[in-house]
């Protein structure tokens, strides 16, 4: 089983829920970035939650992939990153 994503509200709650591809694309990207990037704080292995500050910074590490690299996962974590700075909310992601 793959990394899970959840974007939670203000309190908390989850709002969306999904998960990474069959490829497991998103945890590779992680895994592979460079030490300083707020995506290799990504735990395949336990719960990692970012912040509106953190989901701003994450967004630009994203945005900033070569096109060959944003896979329909990358995207969608993307746009709910967007949903949840909007909102002041959390992105949750929860490893095996």
């Amino acid at each position: 089983m793959g990394l899970g994503m959840r974007r939670l509200n203000r309190a908390q709650d989850v709002v969306e829920e999904f998960g990474d591809d069959v490829e497991d694309s998103f945890l590779a990207l992680c895994t592979r970035a460079p030490e300083d990037s707020l995506r290799r704080g990504i735990s395949p292995y336990d719960l990692t939650m970012f912040n509106t500050p953190q989901l701003e910074r994450l967004v630009v590490e994203l945005e900033e992939l070569r096109e060959e690299e944003k896979t329909p996962v990358v995207r969608h974590v993307i746009e709910q990153a967007h949903q949840a700075i909007r909102r002041s909310g959390y992105l949750l992601f929860i490893g095996d």
